[in-house]
């Protein structure tokens, strides 16, 4: 969904209760090392519900570029990944470049969300409280990405936690047959079959898409040995 903030040119100026962006609070957090997810971030105050947290920042990329990169910390082995696609073509990348948002955690049961926001024309994304928060407890939200590589265990501890990061169902999947594909539009509701040929379950590939005629990454999920497929799905 997408929200827009009033401009400039707004009337109210500084009475205005819908600047997120421009006249936001500045809440104070702190950069904490968890036990088993790495760097976290705790309010060091009182949050209420529907409040702007923080605005996620970092390079502003395009697609061709995000490949690239990933593919390069792919090869370089990277396991932490800061790349929010926000719309067609338009990634933020806080590996290098970003501010404390970078290190907020994935939990199943989060107590905060990301929105997509229009300020003066130009899309922001911003972090919402999704209820009161109190002090001192860590800021978390739903990760929602797709896998780039093999699964990776959650560790939120959610009584709803759903065992493993990101989606389950992919937003383009092929079945990839003597190197042709063929696309699947329900895909995601076959059932699982037993996995025989596993020597390139989780890898990336580079897959040429007919339409735009690109190369594009894509996840090996599984392999049937009885129609000889792999199911791939599109990271982009």
């Amino acid at each position: 969904m997408l929200f827009s903030c009033c401009s400039s040119n707004c009337k109210c100026e500084n009475n205005c209760a819908n600047k997120s962006f421009q006249l936001r609070p500045l809440f104070k957090t702190k950069l904490i090392k968890t036990e088993k997810c790495g760097f976290g971030l705790i309010a060091e105050e009182e949050i209420k519900k529907g409040e702007f947290v923080i605005e996620y920042v970092g390079e502003v990329i395009d697609d061709r570029t995000c490949e690239e990169r990933l593919w390069k910390m792919k090869r370089q082995r990277y396991t932490n990944f800061y790349l929010c696609e926000v719309s067609s073509n338009m990634v933020i990348d806080a590996t290098n470049k970003g501010n404390k948002s970078r290190f907020i955690n994935h939990s199943c049961e989060p107590n905060t969300e990301m929105q997509k926001w229009t300020v003066d024309g130009e899309t922001r994304v911003g972090i919402f409280a999704l209820r009161d928060i109190q002090r001192g407890e860590e800021l978390t939200y739903d990760y929602k990405f797709v896998q780039f590589g093999a699964d990776q265990d959650c560790h939120c501890g959610s009584s709803n936690c759903r065992k493993m990061v990101g989606t389950s169902k992919s937003v383009n999947s092929f079945i990839l047959h003597n190197g042709n594909s063929t696309s699947s539009q329900d895909q995601h509701d076959m059932k699982k079959r037993k996995t025989t040929s596993d020597n390139c379950i989780g890898e990336i590939i580079r897959l040429w898409d007919r339409r735009d005629k690109m190369y594009v990454p894509a996840v090996v999920h599984d392999y049937d040995e009885y129609t000889g497929m792999h199911t791939v799905s599109i990271l982009t």
